[in-house]
This record gives structure tokens, C-alpha cells and sequence, in this order.
């Protein structure tokens, strides 16, 4: 598209030359033909005018036009003339050329020097040059003619000497560019016909008498010449720019006609025409030059108007605003009595205290509410000095640095807070705004305006929100923002200085026990007592923090290494085990610490505050009410924790989990009459586990509900397919842990699994460890009766491991017993355990309650058992736990004839009142 329109305006620049070759050609062929005093010069050589116009308008963009126009017309002229040999041709081709290239080029060239870079008819001064460049130019272009004729055609002009040769081609040129040239540039500038013919009348009567002129030089050529200057001066004087350079060009032409055309020949030889010639050039640059002074006077005088006028409006509007800026002051002045009268109430009615002081802090203005404020009138605090008067001691040198800034720099505001106190004690909050007041003529009398705001609220608000944003509000400590926060700072300052920083981390031992059972408010008490214990025993510099509960942290700074820390951490355990006050009397609390050094231990907080819990939870292993330092093997243990508790939660997502029965038998006679459901981990690397390898874990991390929840489904619903498996009833048995006992829904969760499971709840039985029970016996007996309210078996595991068994036999509705385990590993040896299982085992006999045993691996534990009365035995020597995959060859071999109890059973002797009839 670019290429496309690139050659569209170059052929448009070509064709637009091609037509002003083609115009000067024309002008040239015709200025040929004209008469002229010989065949090498015309009386008036058009072109030139017609070149001088294109440029002075156009510019050298029409250069190559012009220029190819007149190689065409000297061509054609040459032709003309008919010389001859071709080197008198070559020569007058040159001579001919020049004369017609010089005549427009110089005079535009010329005239381009001017300073004035404006159109020729702008002023009279710019075409006074105009005049002065055509008259060199056409002097220029007369020389080749001139040499022509003297040197190639000496007969060219008989009788005619070379000086009126030369004027004559001078006159040509001359007259073409002094008649044309303006011509064509006032057309340019006046286009409009209505403009150039606008005295219709005058016209009329101007070309009557131009015809009369024509008719007058038939007669007396010269008379009829001199008439010609008053024609063009009525022209130049009365018709506009373009219609006046047309008249005159008019009169040009016709009197150089009538020169020309003239019927005497004597007239026409004689030298006459040059006379002529000479008389009609200068009517015509005088005429010219008239019309231009004229034009010249006209835009001065067009000038003045609108200086005139303009300077008028400006008076106007100037006078309009000086009406305005009047009336501004009046309203000005109006606005001020009213601004006045209103700051003055504003001033007095104001709820801030204002108040005005000079450069010595002599009180100046006073208004009603720093009278209510200070409780000083207006007469009393005037000239007193504000700094001395009302302002503590502890901010007065700040507030008369502010001062003396305010009112001797560039600063013209500033702010400071102060205390005050009121006329009756209260303390204030003041936030001062201090602003420079001056006078714009008057550098000497500077004062202050003090304006105040009463924001006691806002900074009680702010200290408030402060506090509770950092700081524990029941035992005053840091919390563990603001702990977290200085831990930093002195981690990095350890690093930086080369000293050592400590964490302590230490809780209360077991103390949801005394939150259960001395109330939360007895709990609160404590944890405050503790937090005062604790600042006692560390430095100003150090910081307690409360980092949740019963748990705190202590940030030990600059401490000298273990030894330092360990001194500490003793003498908090010793203090903490001092007697404590509570509403119920006194109590002794106990509390395990880990401690961890920066940067020896870790370069982070959330590094070292792990560090401290992994030493807390180790010193709780080790038997509470001690100390542990944090090593890396605590690191390395944690790390096995988390992978184990990532695992444990792999396994009940990937169906790992199994449930192992071990057969519990009746004593009597070998029939199998319980399983108990055992919890059994099929480890991808680690194999078979056990309850004891992870449910640790699991209680930590919040997933041993959903193990409980596991087993107890998947018990009910396995106990469905042993119902079918087994010849005669067979009851299945879960044990539950502490916490799956305390949770608030644990009978209706087990109602749902039973409902859902369709399972007989009289084939369910629960074994409730005897020492998660509470010592509350209300709760724990309406736990239970909810419990036997679903029908399924209370069995009271671990029977004898407490020592509230009496108790719990004669209030709670347990179902059977099962003999502590240690108990019976000890019965066979020691007389007095043996005495102790005896007479639990007669206890729960009395009571009906069926008696079992778990754990049996000798025969003498059976032995003794067996004769002890016990109705129902459990363990290793009968039958190992069994996978539940296995239950249906278990019972297939039953069926069979397989035998439980061990052969030499059979020849002991039971005890008068053998066991109860089975209950299962």
C-alpha cells in the first residue's frame, strides 16, 4: 500500500512539472510570434514573469519545470531562427538559453536575500526589492542576447547601434516580470472575481477610457502614452490589489500594442519604440508601486483599527474587572466580619482547648474550654507562661523545644502529646496541634496557636488493645505473639554478640485432674499463682509467656550456657512444689521442663520452641517434676513419631488395620463363650504391631476416636459372621481406653454401630479399664446405666489394680470382673497377693458376678485359678490371639473335637460352688 501511494505522488509530481514546462513553452511560442524591434528578442518575453511567479510562490520545487520549459523554448526559438551551420545553432541555443534562464533565477534568487521572508506585495519595502531583483535579473538576461547579435549576427540589426539592442531585450524581460509577476501573485492572494470587480461603474468607465487612449495613438502614438499613467494611477488608487494589477497589466499591454502595431513605419523604426517601452515600464513600476503603498497604508490602517480596537476591549474588560475586583473586595470585606464573628464563636464555643502564646510562652488568648480544662479564667492565665503554669516537669523541655522550632525555622506545624491535669485532679491525655502565626508585614510579633484534643479514651483504648494484643490478661505473662517476637530479637542478638539465649518450656502435671475436680476457677488461681512463682525466680530481662492452658515458655537472655540454665530451671521445679493456697485448702503441683539452647540447639524460633516441647514431653516419660535438656536423639524420636502418625493414618485409609480374637473359655468344662476383639496392625515394613507400639501416637494426634470407632464397627460386624461360624453363642468384647470412655457420645455412638450393624447387643460387651474410671461416681454410674440401657455386657477390667474396687462393685452395674493380670502373675508365689485374689474372686462370687481371668500363661496360674473359683479363663496357655480370617478354621476344628483346656486339667479338684451357670 505504502510503494502504491509512493508511486501515485511521484507520478503527480512528474505530471504537475510536465505542465509547467508545457506553460512556459506556451508563453515562449507566443511571446515569438509578438513584433519586435528584431527576430531575436520579442517586445516582451512572457515566460520570464510566468517563471519569477512559480517561484516566488512555490519555491525551487518547480525548478525542473521551469527549467525543462525553457530548454523547450530556447529549442524552439533556435528554430526560429533559422541559423544555419550547427555551431552558429549550438551557439544561439546557449546565448538564447541563457538569456531565458537568467532573467527569472537571478530575480528570485535576488530576492530571496531580502530580510522580510513575505510576499513581494506585503509592504512597498519588500517590492521595492522585487523591483530592484526584476531589474538586475533582466539586465543579466539582456547580455547573451546582446552578444549574440554582435558577435553570431552582426546583421541581425542593421542601423540599430548594440546600447538600444541592449535595452531593448532589457525592456522585454523587464516589462514580462514587472506585469506578470505581481499579476499572478495578487490573484493568488484576491482570488474572488466579487473582490476584483467590485465598482462595476468605475470599471466601465476605466476601460471607456483605456479605449480611447487605443483610439488616440492611431493619431499621435505618444500623446496617447502619456495618458496611459493617469489610467493606471485611477486603477492603482480605486480598484482593489488583484483587480488593480489586472487594470494595470491591462494598460501595459495595450500601450505596448499600440507602439508596435502602429501604422507609420518611420514611427516603428525610429527609436521611438524604445522610448516607448521605457515610458510604459516606468508607468507601470510606478503604478505598481503606488498600488503596493496603497495596500501597504490600507493594512497599517486596518492595524491601527484593531490596535484601536483592541486596546478598547482591553480598557473594557480591564475596567470590568476593576467593577469586579470592587465588588470581590466589598464581599471580601463582608466575608471577613462574618468569618470574624464566627471564628470568634468558634473560638469560644469550641470543645477543644485553644490557646495563644508569644516567643517568651506568655499566654495571649484563652478560650472557655481551656478554662474548663485548667480551671482558670481568661484574666488569670493571661501573661502567665504556659510551660511553667500547666505543663508536668517530665514534658516541659520537650514542649519548648516544639515551641522555639515552631516559631524560629520554616516549620510552620507541628504536634506533641502531653499529660495534663484538670482543676480537679483528673489526668488528660492532650494531643497539642501547633501552628505558626504571623503577620505577612510584621516578622516580629510571631505567636503560636495551640489547639488541643482530648484523647485520654483513645490512647486508654489504644493501650488496652495493646496490651490484650500481647500480653495473656489471666496471668499478665506475654502471649505468644509478643513471645515469639522477643525470641527473635535475642536469637539474633546471640548470633550477632557470640553469647547464648535459652527457651524453657514447662506445663502443669495433670492439671485437667485439678481442673475436673477443683472447678476452672481453682484452675485459674493456680495458673496465676505459677505465673508469679515464675517471675520470681528469673530477671527482668527475661520473659514469661503463656503460651496456651497450662503450657508456658520462658525466654532466658544471656544466659552462661547449661549450667546457668539448669540453676534456673531447678529453682522454678522447687518453687512450683512449694504447698499452693485454694478455696479448698492447699495443694502441691508438680510440672515437667525441656529446655533448649540458642544457637547450639537451633537458629529459629519455631526451631527451638519444637526443641523445648521434644525435652517437655521427654522429662513427662521420665516420670514428671523434672528437667530434660533437648538432644539430638529427641529429634530423631520425633521424627519416628511423625512418620509413625503419617502411617498409622496411611493404614486406616489403606484398610491395614485387623482384628485379632483371643477365645475366652469357660473353666468348667473348655466351651468357648467370648472373644475379645484385639487391635492388630499390619505394618507394610515393620510387620504384626501391637496396640502398645502405636496408640500412643494415636492419643496424641487426635486419631485414637476414629481407631475406637474402627474397632467397634468392625467388631459388631465380624460379630455377626462368628454368631454363624461358632456351635453356641459367642459374645465379642472391646476395650475401651480413657478417652474413648469420656467422650460425651459414647453411648449413642454405640447404639448407631449396633443399629446399623444389626447386631444382638447381648453378644456385646464392653471392658472398661478400672482405674479410667472417675472419682466422681454420679457421672460415672449414669455413664454406665446409659451404656447398659443398650443391653450389652459392662465387664470391669483389671479388677483390684485400685483402690476403690469395693466401691465400684456395690454402686456400678458391671456384669463380671476380670483379676488384674499382675495380681495373678504374682498369686502363685506370694501368699498375701494369693490372699488378696481370693478374696476379690469370693467378693464378686457373693455379688454374682461372673469372675474372669486374663493373661494365663503357667499352669499354676490355671491351677490356682481353677481353685480360687474363677469362672472364666483367658490367655496363651488355652489359645494364642487368633486373625479373624482364621476364626472359621478355629471353630471348624471345634466342631471336630479340639480340646481348649489342657489335658491334666481334668483330675484337679473343684471347690465347693463351682462357677455360676454361664451367663453369655
Amino acid at each position: 500500500m505504502n510503494v502504491r501511494f509512493q508511486l501515485l505522488s511521484r507520478a503527480k509530481t512528474i505530471l504537475f512539472q510536465l505542465l509547467i514546462a508545457a506553460a512556459v513553452m506556451g508563453l515562449a511560442a507566443t511571446s515569438i510570434q509578438l513584433p519586435g524591434p528584431g527576430a531575436y528578442y520579442s517586445i516582451i518575453w512572457l515566460p520570464s514573469g510566468f517563471a519569477l511567479a512559480l517561484l516566488l510562490l512555490l519555491g525551487h520545487r518547480v525548478s525542473v519545470g521551469i527549467a525543462v520549459g525553457l530548454l523547450g523554448a530556447a529549442w524552439l526559438h533556435t528554430l526560429e531562427l533559422n541559423t544555419g551551420d550547427s555551431q552558429t545553432a549550438t551557439g544561439t541555443f546557449l546565448a538564447i538559453l541563457m538569456s531565458y534562464g537568467l532573467a527569472p533565477f537571478v530575480a528570485f534568487h535576488v530576492f530571496r536575500q531580502t530580510p522580510a521572508e513575505q510576499s513581494p506585495l506585503a509592504d512597498y519595502q519588500t517590492f521595492l526589492w522585487l523591483l530592484g531583483a526584476i531589474t538586475l535579473a533582466s539586465l543579466c538576461a539582456a547580455l547573451p542576447v546582446t552578444y549574440l547579435i554582435d558577435t553570431l549576427a552582426p546583421d541581425a540589426g542593421p542601423g540599430h547601434p548594440l546600447n538600444e539592442i541592449f535595452l531593448q531585450a532589457w525592456f522585454a524581460h523587464f516589462l514580462a516580470s514587472i506585469t506578470i509577476t505581481p499579476l499572478i501573485l495578487s490573484l493568488v492572494r484576491e482570488p474572488m472575481v466579487s473582490r476584483i470587480f467590485h465598482r462595476p461603474l468605475e470599471w466601465v468607465l476605466w476601460i471607456a477610457g483605456l479605449l480611447f487612449i487605443v483610439g488616440l495613438t492611431q493619431r499621435d502614438v505618444l500623446q496617447g502614452l502619456f495618458l496611459l499613467l493617469p489610467l493606471m494611477t485611477w486603477a492603482a488608487t480605486r480598484f482593489s490589489l488583484s483587480g488593480s494589477m489586472i487594470a494595470i497589466a491591462a494598460a501595459t499591454f495595450t500601450g505596448l500594442a499600440c507602439i508596435f502595431f502602429a501604422t507609420s513605419p518611420e514611427f516603428v523604426n525610429g527609436i521611438d519604440p524604445l522610448l516607448g517601452e521605457s515610458l510604459i515600464a516606468a508607468m507601470a513600476g510606478t503604478s505598481y508601486y503606488v498600488r503596493v503603498i496603497l495596500a501597504d497604508r490600507e493594512r497599517v490602517e486596518n492595524s491601527l483599527e484593531s490596535t484601536v480596537e483592541e486596546r478598547t476591549r482591553q480598557l473594557q474588560i480591564t475596567n470590568f474587572e476593576l467593577k469586579d475586583e470592587i465588588f470581590i473586595r466589598e464581599q471580601a470585606e463582608k466575608s471577613f466580619r462574618r468569618s470574624s464573628r464566627h471564628f470568634r464563636a468558634l473560638f469560644e464555643n469550641t470543645s477543644n482547648p485553644i490557646i495563644v502564646v508569644d516567643r517568651s510562652n506568655a499566654i495571649r488568648q484563652w478560650n472557655s474550654a481551656a478554662e474548663a480544662l485548667f480551671g482558670y479564667s481568661r484574666d488569670e492565665a493571661l501573661d502567665r507562661n504556659l510551660i511553667d503554669a500547666f505543663i508536668p516537669p517530665a514534658q516541659r523541655d520537650e514542649l519548648a523545644w516544639k515551641i522555639t522550632k515552631v516559631l524560629n525555622t520554616g516549620l510552620t506545624r507541628d504536634q506533641i502529646e502531653t499529660e495534663v491535669n484538670s482543676f480537679d485532679g483528673t489526668p488528660h491525655t492532650i494531643l497539642w496541634n501547633l501552628n505558626r502565626l504571623q503577620e505577612e508585614d510584621d516578622d516580629h510579633h510571631v505567636q503560636l496557636i495551640l489547639i488541643g484534643q482530648d484523647i485520654s479514651e483513645i490512647r486508654e483504648t489504644q493501650n488496652q488493645l495493646h496490651y490484650l494484643a500481647h500480653y495473656d490478661v489471666l496471668t499478665d505473662t506475654a502471649n505468644r505473639r509478643l513471645f515469639e517476637d522477643r525470641c527473635r530479637q535475642a536469637i539474633a542478638s546471640a548470633m550477632r554478640h557470640g553469647h547464648y539465649c535459652a527457651l524453657i518450656a514447662l506445663d502443669v502435671d495433670h492439671f485437667k485432674r485439678i481442673n475436673d475436680t477443683l472447678g476452672h476457677d481453682a484452675g485459674d488461681e493456680l495458673l496465676q499463682e505459677l505465673a508469679r512463682r515464675l517471675q520470681s525466680n528469673v530477671r527482668e530481662e527475661d520473659t514469661i509467656a503463656r503460651l496456651g492452658g497450662d503450657e508456658f515458655a520462658i525466654l532466658l537472655n544471656q544466659v552462661n550456657g547449661a549450667e546457668g540454665c539448669e540453676k534456673v530451671a531447678r529453682s522454678i521445679l522447687n518453687t512450683i512444689t512449694q504447698p499452693m493456697r485454694v478455696p479448698s485448702g492447699e495443694l502441691v503441683i508438680t510440672s515437667s521442663i525441656g529446655i533448649t539452647l540458642a544457637p547450639v540447639d537451633g537458629k529459629s524460633y519455631d526451631e527451638l520452641l519444637k526443641n523445648a516441647d521434644m525435652a517437655m514431653y521427654r522429662a513427662k516419660k521420665a516420670g514428671r517434676n523434672n528437667l530434660q535438656f533437648f538432644s539430638s536423639d529427641m529429634n530423631d524420636e520425633m521424627q519416628r513419631q511423625m512418620s509413625l502418625e503419617r502411617e498409622l493414618r496411611e493404614a486406616l485409609r489403606g484398610n491395614q488395620l485387623d482384628l485379632y480374637y483371643q477365645p475366652t473359655i469357660n473353666a468348667r468344662n473348655g466351651r468357648v463363650v467370648a472373644l475379645e476383639a484385639l487391635l492388630r496392625w499390619r505394618h507394610p515394613t515393620r510387620g504384626l504391631l501391637s496396640p502398645a507400639d502405636f496408640m500412643d501416637i494415636a492419643e496424641q494426634t487426635g486419631q485414637l476416636q476414629h481407631l475406637g470407632e474402627w474397632v467397634c464397627h468392625n467388631a459388631c460386624l465380624q460379630s455377626r459372621a462368628i454368631q454363624a461360624m461358632s456351635p453356641s453363642p459367642v459374645s465379642v468384647s472391646i476395650n475401651l481406653s480413657s478417652r474413648q470412655y469420656n467422650h460425651p457420645q459414647l453411648a449413642e455412638s454405640l447404639q448407631t454401630i449396633i443399629q446399623d450393624t444389626h447386631l444382638d447387643p447381648n453378644l456385646f460387651a464392653l471392658e472398661i479399664d478400672e482405674r479410667v474410671l472417675s472419682d466422681r461416681l454420679e457421672d460415672t454410674a449414669a455413664t454406665l446405666n446409659r451404656l447398659k440401657a443398650l443391653g450389652i455386657t459392662l465387664v470391669l477390667d483389671r479388677f483390684g489394680s485400685g483402690l476403690s474396687s469395693l466401691r465400684l462393685l456395690r454402686e456400678l452395674p458391671f456384669d463380671q470382673v476380670k483379676i488384674d493380670p499382675e495380681l495373678l502373675e504374682q498369686a502363685p508365689k506370694d501368699e498375701n497377693t494369693a490372699a488378696i485374689v481370693h478374696t476379690l474372686i469370693n467378693l464378686a462370687r457373693q455379688l454374682s458376678l461372673t469372675v474372669a481371668a486374663s493373661g494365663v500363661q503357667t499352669a499354676e496360674e490355671d491351677a490356682f485359678l481353677r481353685a480360687a473359683g474363677c469362672h472364666l479363663l483367658q490367655g496363651n496357655r488355652f489359645c494364642e490371639p487368633l486373625s479373624s480370617s482364621s476364626l472359621g478354621e478355629f471353630f471348624e476344628e471345634i466342631r471336630n473335637g479340639r480340646e481348649l483346656l489342657p489335658a491334666d486339667q481334668f483330675s484337679l479338684s473343684l471347690p465347693h460352688g463351682g462357677p455360676r451357670p454361664d451367663r453369655s
